[in-house]
Order: C-alpha cells, then sequence, then structure tokens
C-alpha cells in the first residue's frame, strides 16, 4: 500500500507541473490581449489604401441586397470572395458616411480566426467596394431573427461575444 500511496502522489505532482496554474493562464491570456490590441490599434491607425479594383475580379452572382447596394460572390487569384457593392450618393443620402468609414477601418484592423476578414477595399466615382473572405451561411442578424426563444437569443450572443 506505500508504493501505491507514493505513486499517486508523484502522479499528482506530475499534474500539477504539467497542468498551468490560473495565474499563468491569466498571465498568457493577458498579454495575448494585449498584443491583439496594439495590433489592431496599429492596424485602425493606418491611412487606406486602394489595394485592387474592379477590373481585378470576375463578378459572379448577387447573394443579397441593402440600403447601400448589394454583396456579389467574386473571383479573384483563384479565391472565393464576398464583394459589398455600396452606392456613394446612398451613403451620402442616408448620412452614414461616418459609419461606412468606421466599418472600414474596423475590418481592416480586426484579424481573428473566428470572423471573415477584409482582403481588398477600394473605390471609383461612384461606389465603394470592400472585399472579405467568403463564407456562406447568410447574416448573423437573419439567423437570430427566427430564434423564437429570448434564452436561445441570449445564448446565441453570448457565445459571439465570448469570440470576439
Amino acid at each position: 500500500m506505500g508504493n501505491n500511496s507514493s505513486s499517486s502522489s508523484s502522479a499528482s505532482s506530475n499534474n500539477a507541473m504539467s497542468n498551468p496554474s490560473q495565474a499563468q493562464i491569466d498571465a498568457q491570456v493577458s498579454a495575448y490581449l494585449e498584443h491583439a490590441k496594439k495590433d489592431f490599434e496599429s492596424r485602425y491607425s493606418q491611412p487606406a489604401k486602394q489595394t485592387a479594383k474592379l477590373e481585378d475580379f470576375n463578378l459572379q452572382r448577387t447573394v443579397g441586397t441593402g440600403s447601400f447596394g448589394r454583396v456579389m460572390i467574386a473571383q479573384s487569384n483563384n479565391q472565393s470572395l464576398a464583394l459589398k457593392i455600396m452606392e456613394k450618393h446612398t451613403i451620402v443620402k442616408l448620412k452614414q458616411v461616418e459609419h461606412t468609414l468606421s466599418e472600414k477601418r474596423i475590418l481592416q484592423a480586426i484579424k481573428f480566426p473566428f470572423l471573415v476578414n477584409l482582403v481588398y477595399s477600394f473605390k471609383d466615382n461612384s461606389h465603394l467596394y470592400i472585399a472579405l473572405e467568403f463564407a456562406s451561411g447568410g447574416e448573423m442578424f437573419t439567423h437570430l431573427r427566427f430564434v423564437e426563444k429570448k434564452n436561445n437569443m441570449m445564448f446565441i450572443c453570448s457565445v459571439f461575444l465570448i469570440v470576439i
């Protein structure tokens, strides 16, 4: 029996050594978040750049329409993208210029595996274009509209916020 207790205590000490403490985990998470914050802030403060032009894309089909324009599936460099095409005059008419600029700046600054990333952004005389990684499945808020119970909606939103 003496051997069993010493072997179980050595197993416990091995588990303690291989499993980081909560303080170590918290320190790693804090360091990661601080690094991510600095990355975001540096990308957010960078001036906007034209990274493509409409001729670089093979437009395929419209997958959605909204107040400012439409979203189309487009091919560029053998990659399927969601190309958001917004009409400048509509954005100005609806007083959404600041909102649209903020959307683009945030998208250019965010790099996270659970979010679609901005691939290209550009403009011409009448439109603004934002090319994002294509993720089939639709818009999140469309899915939330069909959630019947308040608890389910709160759960989905909390999961979404945790992921961000």
